[in-house]
């Protein structure tokens, strides 16, 4: 849904910090960005009195939309594009995904089986977003059903919003946004399956491996 407004959102990104910047710089403004995101999750736990540290992480999570937008813009832009800088990407998307919401653990440990089911989901939804590539017609598959990378990021600044602004029954809400949040990753995963093979229907396809057919 929210990649629908990529386009607007990446103009929006190019205004904001483009000054100098190269892609590189970007992605590790990106990583940057991940660790705070971990770290205000995580601080509180030890140390209850900076519990408002909570109340940063959807500054921090917007910061890193914006630098995730910029990676890809400026790296088209300056003509750096490489297969290193794609793979960097692609894998800093999920393992901070999953970091992100894994460090939500710290303050909801009884939470655990829902997070490992929402962290299952992010990779197998954009596992299956890179597997587009390798069909025929095949594209990075960005199709969401409100469980894509923005949206992902949505729930869990509300998750944060809710940490630093409520407690009662914090917990079970915490737990009924992460099952909403796990099914509607899964879901995305299966239409972007349903979308990769119906773009390749009807082309020529040979599978190879790295000791032939």
């Amino acid at each position: 849904m929210l990649y629908k407004i990529k386009g607007p959102f990446q103009k929006i990104s190019e205004k904001f910090l483009t000054s100098g910047m190269t892609a590189n710089q970007a992605s590790g403004w990106g990583v940057i960005f991940i660790i705070l995101i971990c770290c205000v999750f995580y601080i509180p736990t030890a140390l209850p009195k900076y519990s408002w540290l909570s109340g940063l992480a959807p500054l921090f999570i917007f910061l890193r939309l914006i630098m995730n937008a910029l990676d890809g813009l400026l790296a088209r832009r300056l003509n750096t594009a490489s297969p290193a800088g794609e793979v960097f990407n692609e894998l800093s998307d999920v393992i901070g995904d999953s970091l992100c919401y894994g460090f939500l653990g710290f303050a909801f440990p009884e939470l655990f089986k829902s997070l490992i089911f929402v962290i299952v989901g992010i990779w197998f939804c954009e596992f299956v977003a890179v597997l587009g590539k390798s069909l025929p017609h095949g594209v990075r598959r960005q199709d969401s059903l409100a469980g894509g990378k923005p949206e992902r990021a949505v729930y869990l600044g509300l998750i944060a919003i809710l940490m630093a602004t409520t407690a009662d029954q914090l917990e079970r809400k915490v737990e009924i946004i992460l099952i909403l949040v796990g099914i509607l990753v899964f879901m995305t995963g299966v239409y972007r399956v349903i979308k990769a093979l119906k773009g390749s229907k009807g082309a020529p396809y040979e599978s190879k491996t790295l000791y032939g057919r």
